[in-house]
């Protein structure tokens, strides 16, 4: 019997299982693993402009071979998503059904999870946004070292603005450079940078786990501009990573091909049931640690206990994002040398009550091609392509993310499946009156700051409720919807003993800035509090 067994292969399991991994444990992690390595490597190791001159297999990766990487029509969950990177939600439509009118979001049965296409965005949640969510401050960042080293940080040096969102991480990598669009952007700000703070916006360098130097066999960004579609010498970091460097270890197993379904405590440990190949398999273990994101743990959380057909709470971060026309770079040429990333981060409201603010990434735009921005713009598609063409080096597009508390409105509950091996998930989402308040407000606001810097908004783009890919809080430690299905402090599933939550499932309620760095030290918590009930190896 292993020591333990692991659920997903995400950026919380990874790092869940680099940790156990490290402490001497005998470890499991179960997966489906679903991944498309020929297509990844189709990608020249080139600049995106030589590969759009040059490259006569440039449409397998950039449009896919059967045009899949050209939406059909609206804007949808996942739109971003180049074709080496459509593995990574593809199983899960059919395997993991969700039921909603209006909440589709996306799942991950891939390798690597939904890191596998994480947009490397990192942040540190505050005291008071630690309170909020039920997380241990002290402990998360006892874990921070450990992020850094296994995932490759560059992060900015501290200032009044970035210390908004990065702060008590050390050994970091030096910032990424930024690009000609948004270094003059930056500049804007800088010129002023006390007046937008009293005003409550903070705006400067994003953390990002991408590699400025070489790290851990991996390279340096080469400033391609390529990080959409392929590996970038494995500079961006992937939980595929760790995963291969693990397996080189002795006491731990990947077992892929395998779909969790539930779980048994027994008097020796936990019983794991899966599919896999159509059959029936099981796993046994000491203990348990479930990392398939927020809505695949509570599924298979809801699955094992005897709470069918209950609700738990679901909290996913509204998004929508502006496409900005940034005046100081209209006759200005840009800089072929960039990264694909967010190049800048910021946040705006009551930077004091993390409840009343929201953040944004900023991102130029040219390597997801035009045709991506002219169906956004108020424009027949013929003049939208001349101005996109003709405007491109001046586009910024601001990502634009709220925080979310849990109610009534936004709920998940267990059905029958008659598609899937694994159960439905029926989903109801809605916003209160008081959420919706404060996110028009707030948008208001925003504009007058884009404008402020010279960014003239050209529309704003709703992607739909599940839009951000910001999952969280479906078994939280105090569950306002269904008291009875929660987790414990010590990351132990509420009801039992030998089973632990260790991703975002765990939180109360949600941050507006990304979650994923966060995630990662909070499980390698959890996996220190799992390994001290198991008597604990350091």
């Amino acid at each position: 019997m292993d020591d333990v067994l692991i659920v997903g292969s995400g950026p919380a399991g990874a790092m869940a299982a680099a940790e156990l991994t490290a402490r001497g444990l005998r470890v499991t992690l179960i997966d489906y693993g679903d991944d498309d390595p020929a297509l990844r490597s189709r990608v020249p190791d080139q600049p995106f402009s030589q590969l759009r001159s040059g490259d006569p297999d440039q449409r397998g990766y950039l449009l896919g071979d059967r045009l899949e990487g050209i939406p059909r029509s609206g804007t949808r969950v996942g739109a971003q998503l180049t074709p080496p990177r459509q593995f990574v939600n593809r199983a899960a439509e059919s395997l993991l059904p969700i039921i909603s009118e209006d909440f589709h979001p996306m799942q991950s049965l891939a390798l690597g999870g939904l890191g596998a296409a994480w947009g490397t965005a990192c942040c540190t949640y505050s005291a008071r946004e630690c309170e909020l969510a039920g997380l241990d401050a002290a402990a998360l960042a006892a874990q921070y070292p450990g992020v850094v080293k296994e995932a490759g940080i560059s992060g900015p040096e501290q200032d009044p603005c970035t210390n908004q969102w990065w702060s008590g991480v050390a050994g970091h990598q030096p910032p990424l450079d930024l690009d000609t669009n948004s270094a003059g952007i930056l500049s804007a700000y800088q010129r002023k940078a006390a007046g937008w703070l009293r005003r409550g916006f903070a705006l400067g360098r994003i953390p990002l786990a991408i590699n400025s130097v070489p790290h851990e066999g991996r390279g340096a960004n080469p400033y391609f501009d390529t990080d959409f579609y392929g590996e970038a010498r494995r500079s961006a970091y992937r939980p595929r990573y760790t995963i291969e460097r693990l397996q080189k270890e002795p006491n731990f197993t990947y077992a892929s091909g395998c779909l969790a379904l539930n779980f048994r405590e027994t008097p020796a440990g936990v019983d794991l049931v899966c599919s896999r190949e159509g059959t029936k398999v099981t796993f046994s273990g000491s203990r348990l640690l479930l990392c398939a994101g927020a809505i695949g743990s509570a599924r298979i959380a809801l699955a094992s206990m005897p709470l069918a057909g209950q609700k738990t709470t679901l909290l996913c971060s509204p998004y929508i994002y502006y496409p900005t026309l940034n005046l100081r770079m209209l006759g200005r040429p840009a800089d072929d040398r960039r990264h694909s990333m967010a190049q800048l981060m910021a946040l705006f409201g009551d930077l004091d009550r993390p409840e009343r603010t929201c953040s944004m990434q900023l991102y130029s735009y040219r390597s997801l091609l035009l045709f991506k921005i002219i169906k956004e713009m108020p424009l027949a598609p013929w003049a939208g392509l001349l101005a996109a063409r003709a405007l491109q080096d001046a586009l910024a597009i601001f990502g634009v993310f709220f925080p979310d508390a849990p109610g009534p409105t936004k709920t998940l509950r267990l059905g029958k499946s008659n598609t899937s091996p694994a159960p439905d998930l029926h989903i109801d989402y809605a916003l209160t009156p008081e959420q919706a308040a404060l996110q028009r407000g707030l948008e208001a606001r925003l504009k007058r700051c884009f404008l402020g810097l010279g960014c003239v908004p050209l529309g704003r783009v709703d992607p739909g409720k599940a839009g951000s890919i910001h999952y969280a809080g479906t078994i939280p430690r105090i569950n306002p919807v269904n008291p009875g299905f929660y987790s414990l402090p010590d990351g132990r599933l509420g009801g039992c003993e030998r089973v632990f939550v260790g991703d975002s499932s765990a939180w109360n309620w949600l941050p507006c800035k990304g979650p994923t760095f966060t995630a990662m030290a909070g499980a390698r918590v959890a996996a220190g509090h799992l390994a001290a009930s198991l008597g604990g190896r350091e």
